[in-house]
């Protein structure tokens, strides 16, 4: 371990610089488990948010048109690629 030591002056400055940088950032706390709730949707409930079988996801997955990821036995998919997999299925009536 390296030990380097300044001028208190220094330090103060350099101190002063961090409180300005830190007050910039917001004030709100990162949580991790509220962002990853935002991005990811586990199978059996997007299956319930679209009244669809969990068997037509699985389609979905097998033609390639879904992307997801595994953790144990369940299955996620990103919220973001499931709106935009709808956007392109859109039937527009006139």
């Amino acid at each position: 371990m390296d030990i380097i030591a300044i001028e208190k002056e220094s330090f103060e400055a350099f101190k002063k610089h961090l409180e300005k940088i830190a007050s910039l950032a917001p004030k709100q706390p990162f949580n991790d488990t509220q962002c990853i709730e935002q991005e990811w949707i586990e199978g059996k409930e997007l299956a319930t948010s679209l009244n669809i079988s969990l068997r037509r996801l699985q389609t979905l997955r097998e033609y390639g048109k879904l992307s997801f990821s595994t953790i144990g036995k369940k299955i996620y998919y990103r919220i973001a690629e499931v709106k935009s997999l709808l956007d392109k299925s859109r039937v527009n009536l006139k």
